[in-house]
């Protein structure tokens, strides 16, 4: 090899490697062209006679232009469950109607966290209670209402009454377990 050939040798096998460089595993815009170009022909199965004339036209199926190919799964948000709006995040107050009594009278909730109260009747008797416009009674054996109520800022109180007893829901507790 001559002194003149060896840089362009050299020359020639940077490039090589250069080119053969790169990882990035998604698709190019020229790539996506090419694949959606290439895309499945149709063709006549081998067992049919087929007659110049009657020779069916082939068609050419392109794949699908959408953003995200996953395939063929709903994104997160679009499955049941998924990305957590379906159902608003909400605390829990139960409230028990017993031998005409309401229990408990006090229940402490974390502030800002939606409150859905439940009523039930575990002895049969007909249970009610009413606060900020609403009405929730509970009747017979295992009888059960509810209503949910905006979260309560920090020290503040839901009232809820009715003729057995009043119950107040606070805003005073710690989130979590």
């Amino acid at each position: 090899m001559s002194l003149r050939s060896a840089p362009a040798a050299l020359l020639a096998a940077l490039a090589l490697l250069t080119a053969g460089c790169g990882g990035d595993d998604e698709k190019s815009g020229t790539d996506k062209a090419r694949s959606e170009s290439s895309g499945t022909r149709g063709t006549v199965p081998a067992d049919v006679a087929t007659d110049p004339q009657t020779v069916p036209e082939q068609t050419e199926t392109v794949p699908s232009t959408t953003a995200q190919d996953n395939g063929g799964t709903k994104s997160p948000e679009k499955q049941r469950g998924g990305a957590g709006d379906e159902v608003p995040n909400a605390t829990q107050a139960l409230v028990t109607g017993q031998g005409g009594k309401l229990s408990p009278s006090a229940i402490s909730v974390p502030p800002f966290i939606a409150i859905r109260v439940v009523l039930r009747s575990a002895d049969g008797g007909a249970y009610t209670l009413r606060g900020q416009g609403r009405s929730l009674q509970a009747k017979g054996r295992g009888g059960r209402a509810s209503s949910s109520f905006d979260g309560l800022r920090p020290g503040k109180s839901l009232k809820l009454a009715g003729p057995q007893g009043t119950v107040t829901v606070s805003a005073n507790a710690e989130p979590g377990p």
